[in-house]
């Protein structure tokens, strides 16, 4: 497979890496600040995905991994200044959703999605 970095299309550079429902779950999760990897398993993604697609993300510089030195070892994650450059591509696809892909019982966005507008600050930074 071509590696990104050989595209010339930035759209399909981009789609590469970021065109995958548990990569765009990942970064949305990571909008409202650090999380532990068991609160990123906590939306539904299988372990093994989640392992690669965060090595994929630190990889290419969208996340960032600390490790902290305590018993036991505890790992966070959080969004890179390229990983925060999403968030106005996140806040697009949920304006689509929102008008052209409405659910049926709307009810079950709350406790299901985060609000990208109920991020003040992240809504301040990125309009």
């Amino acid at each position: 497979m071509q590696s990104w970095k050989e595209i010339p299309c930035p759209i399909q550079r981009t789609a590469m890496v970021f065109a995958d429902v548990y990569t765009i779950m990942i970064v949305r999760n990571l909008m409202a600040g650090p999380l532990r990897f068991t609160h990123l398993a906590e939306s539904g993604i299988n372990p093994r995905t989640l392992t690669e697609r965060l090595r994929m993300l630190v990889d290419n510089e969208v996340l960032v991994r600390h490790v902290y030195a305590e018993r036991p070892p505890r790992v966070e994650y959080s969004l890179t200044e390229k990983g925060q450059a999403l968030i106005p591509v996140l806040k697009a696809l949920q304006a689509f959703g929102e008008r052209w892909m409405p659910m049926s019982d709307t009810s079950l966005i709350e406790s299901t999605c985060l609000r990208l507008d109920y991020l003040p600050v992240l809504s301040a930074r990125f309009p």
